[in-house]
């Protein structure tokens, strides 16, 4: 549910993510952006954009990714029900999972499996094999570079009680194209890019001075299996990502993030500009 603060009375209606216009356009591989040194295969190596650890960060080129519209004159950004873990309806090695078939489903679950096989990374051998079994398809899998060798990498950056995640409540969603069947229209595959800011520290990390944020974008497809969706790929697209006026502070207004973003970008259900008590240890892992 959206976290309550002062101006929840001039906020517009919810909007499910269903009822987003979609815009064409195809996910595009990621490449090296900020640091320019190796990067760990897959989606360990998109949700690592700094979330893990300092490796990558993909930036893309010099220019900005044409899936954002920055504007002068923003109007206020939706709020919709999505948002990392909502409607999981089980969990596997304690990651929510079991997501509905809606569009809706899909975002929350992009949101939340991406952050899980960035905290699977510090997870025993046995949980991470449960969570990626349960989490990708079997492409998806096996593109992920998520393996044990990958997580005694972060482990031996960053400790067994990294800060790591890209948190979401700060940022933003858009769905780009949904694919269908049926009268329904019952969605089976869905492509969603989120722009939010991606955290790495070490289990230390008191405030924003202890941690690297990176602002990310990041496009996921995400297709249904019969019970849930799955992840098949999530990649950093070419083009540059925005970033706020101060890059190192988390708690971004919902004027700035449309001003940045542009039209058909959507506010999660838990979108919030505070940052709450607790907010770094609960990245922990």
């Amino acid at each position: 549910m959206p976290v309550a603060h002062e101006e929840d009375t001039a906020r517009p209606e919810p909007a499910t993510a269903d009822e987003v216009a979609l815009p064409g356009g195809d996910p595009q591989v990621r490449r090296d952006r900020r640091l320019g040194n190796r990067i760990i295969g897959g989606l360990v190596g998109a949700v690592l954009i700094a979330a893990v650890v300092g490796v990558l960060g993909l930036r893309g080129g010099d220019e900005l990714d044409p899936v954002f519209e920055p504007t002068d004159v923003p109007t206020a950004l939706p709020v919709g029900e999505a948002a990392e873990g909502a409607g999981a309806t089980e969990d596997v090695a304690g990651v929510p999972v079991g997501f509905p078939q809606s569009v809706d489903g899909a975002v929350s679950a992009m949101m939340t499996y991406g952050n899980a096989a960035d905290a699977a990374l510090f997870r025993t051998p046995q949980e991470r094999a449960q969570i990626a079994e349960r989490i990708f398809t079997d492409e998806g899998h096996a593109a992920s570079g998520l393996t044990d060798q990958a997580a005694a990498e972060a482990q031996d950056r960053l400790g067994a009680d990294a800060l790591t995640g890209c948190a979401y409540e700060f940022g933003a969603y858009k769905v780009v194209s949904v694919g269908s069947y049926g009268a329904e229209r019952v969605p089976t595959e869905v492509v969603v890019s989120t722009w939010a800011p991606c955290l790495s520290g070490d289990g230390e990390a008191q405030d924003a001075s202890d941690v690297d944020i990176r602002w990310t974008h990041q496009a996921g497809t995400l297709r249904w299996d019969g019970r849930d969706w799955r992840v098949e790929s999530i990649v950093t697209p070419d083009g540059r990502a925005p970033e706020p006026a101060d890059p190192d502070d988390v708690a971004i207004t919902f004027e700035e993030r449309a001003r940045l973003l542009g039209a058909g970008w959507t506010l999660p259900a838990d979108a919030t500009e505070e940052i709450p008590p607790g907010f770094w240890a609960s990245r922990m892992h």
